[in-house]
């Protein structure tokens, strides 16, 4: 497994028991070296800037603008160009799905999902 220590990590969810939930599943893989909440798109873009993240799972249902729209924005800036992203959520339409394999996202994770679900799908993602 690569050294987690290294890694940082950004979740960007309105739900505050999700972002508790989803830190807690990762925390049980090991000592990451940050993981980050924001619960709107402006706290994520202020994080972004600040800090380097290896990932940023996002929530696709969000206050103002859709999880998706803020990945196309991201996508839209060098910076972010590469940034690894994975979105959650409960509710996807096909188009969402379609728009997110356009920008480059091909991992989505259906909410609830387990620990073990979240688990594979960052170690797929960040090829640990």
């Amino acid at each position: 497994m690569s050294d987690l220590k290294q890694m940082n990590i950004l979740i960007l969810d309105d739900e505050e028991k999700i972002c508790d939930l989803v830190k807690a599943f990762l925390n049980s893989m090991g000592k990451w070296n940050s993981i980050v909440i924001a619960n709107n798109t402006l706290q994520a873009t202020q994080k972004l800037q600040n800090q380097r993240f290896d990932l940023l799972i996002l929530d696709h249902v969000l206050p103002g603008k859709l999880g998706i729209e803020f990945a196309e924005t991201l996508r839209n800036t060098v910076k972010f160009q590469s940034l690894k992203i994975m979105v959650i959520s409960g509710f996807l339409q096909q188009d969402d799905v379609l728009k997110s394999v356009d920008l480059g996202i091909k991992h989505i994770l259906v909410k609830p999902f387990s620990r073990q679900q979240l688990i594979d799908k960052v170690t797929e993602i960040l090829e640990l």
